[in-house]
Formats: C-alpha cells, structure tokens, sequence
C-alpha cells in the first residue's frame, strides 16, 4: 500500500476530522437550504474535491491514484449527505457543534502568525529575564542508617566529623547515594519543605538530620549549591521567540474577538425561554 494510501485512510477513517469538518459545514449548508429549496438534491462542489485531494497529496508527497480520488470523492458525497441529515434533525445546535465551531473560528482570526524582530525579543528577553533562570540547585550526600532509637555515639561523632559515607563504620545497616544538582521543589517532595529550607540555608560540609521515614534516618551533608542563571539570549533565542509569539498571538486574537463582539447585541432570554 502506497504512502499516500495510507494517509488518505489515516484521514478518512479519523472519527475527529469527520466531526470537525461536519461542524464547519452545517451553519453554511443551512443557511443554503433556507435560501433555496431543492427538495432532495444535494450540490457537489468539485473545486473543494480537488483542494481535498491537493491536500492530501502534499501531505503524503505522492499522487494519488484514479481509485484513491474516487475514494475521496465518495467520501465527500457521504459527508454532505451525513450534514443533510444531520441538519434535518436539528443537530447545528449541538452545543458540541458550536464547541468546534468556536475553536475553528479562533484559528481563523489567528491564522497569520507575527514575527518578531531581533529589537522585539532583545526587549521582551530583558522584560521577562526571571522566566529563563535556572532554578537554584543543591547537590548533598544522603546517608540512610536503618535506626529507629538514636544513634550510636560513635556513628553520630562519625557523621558530625564528616566521615565520607563510604568509610563510615557501625553494626547498623547504612546506605548513601549523591544527589547531584537537585531542585528546591525535588528534595521538598523526598523530604519535605523543613529540610528542603534547611538544606538550601545550609553552608557545603554542613550535615542536616534526622529526617526519619520507614527506610530509617536521613541525614543530608552539603556538598554545593548552585545559584540561579540566567542564559544568555542567543543560546534560547528559539524558546524566547515561541514566547514572544504566543503572547502577542494571544494580545491580538482577544482584541480580534472583542472587535467581533462590537458586531452584536447580546440579549439574554429568561431561563428555559428556548
């Protein structure tokens, strides 16, 4: 089977792009219908045909075959017969078909993406600088000791002399691991928002502890901690620009809509009035 096959069944078969397009085409074929009686004839357009199957042949980059377009062109026929029917039942006032609608619309009004210039995102970089920080890190070494009573004097003059992990010495079943360059928000989650503060308020060499859990007790020494920075705006150019974007896409399209808004007066109907 031919790619282009293979997209054209993609499209085709896809539940969601039968329902969108049904929501595109009811209001149009209503309004049609209303203006012209044709009892039960139904007009094909075959220009939109033909931009269906360019569509689909530039998606697949191959020509689709003499069977393939008749596919696309019984695949028409049905969906203007299922919007004929739905129309008849008066499903244009789904409120799942005005939901699609909407959203359509919206890409519509914001179909014609900005760009900025290099001044914009220079401006909008320096405006919005905290966003890009890197979030301040800390890297410790934990150090579990599977107690649940205090600890040994000894093992406890161990771990305040800042014995490695590795050469501490104790009839007690002891686990270490590094963690290295974790997150406010990480050791918060692991152990909770007093040790989180009291680690990042810490100095490196300084040990925190006991945080206690089912495994025993955690103590936490401090190895370094890494300050929150800012890159510099070449080497995230492509994030800053998305977001100068999406913004300013944003700024326009609810100007655009309320522009739309200034069409219309909006009059509310009493409580099941319809």
């Amino acid at each position: 089977m031919s790619r282009a096959s293979l997209v054209l069944r993609g499209i085709l078969r896809e539940p969601t792009v039968h329902f969108v397009l049904l929501a595109g085409a009811l209001f149009a074929l209503n309004a049609h219908l209303r203006s012209r009686d044709r009892g039960d004839v139904i007009e094909i357009d075959r220009g939109e045909i033909e931009a269906r199957i360019a569509d689909i042949e530039a998606t697949s980059g191959s020509a689709l075959s003499v069977e393939e377009r008749q596919q696309v062109v019984e695949s028409y026929i049905d969906e203007q017969v299922l919007v004929r029917e739905a129309l008849a039942l008066g499903l244009e006032d789904d409120a799942r078909i005005h939901d699609f609608l909407a959203q359509k619309m919206l890409h519509v009004l914001s179909a014609d993406v900005i760009q900025p210039a290099d001044a914009d995102l220079e401006r909008y970089f320096a405006a919005n600088r905290e966003r890009y920080a890197a979030e301040q890190t800390v890297s410790v070494h934990e150090v579990v000791v599977a107690a649940s009573e205090a600890l040994p004097d000894r093992l406890r003059e161990q771990l305040d002399e800042g014995v490695a992990a590795e050469d501490l010495v104790s009839d007690l079943p002891i686990r270490h691991a590094l963690l290295s360059d974790v997150t406010r928000e990480s050791l918060m989650r692991i152990f909770g928002p007093d040790i989180a503060d009291r680690v990042f308020g810490a100095q490196p060499g300084d040990l925190i502890g006991p945080h206690r859990s089912v495994r025993g007790q955690h103590w936490i020494r401090v190895i370094s901690h890494s300050e929150a920075l800012t890159p510099p705006l070449d080497s995230i150019r492509a994030q800053v620009r998305l977001d100068w974007i999406v913004e300013q896409e944003e700024a326009r399209l609810e100007r655009r809509v309320d522009e739309l808004r200034d069409r219309y007066s909006i009059v509310f109907t009493p409580e099941g009035a319809r």
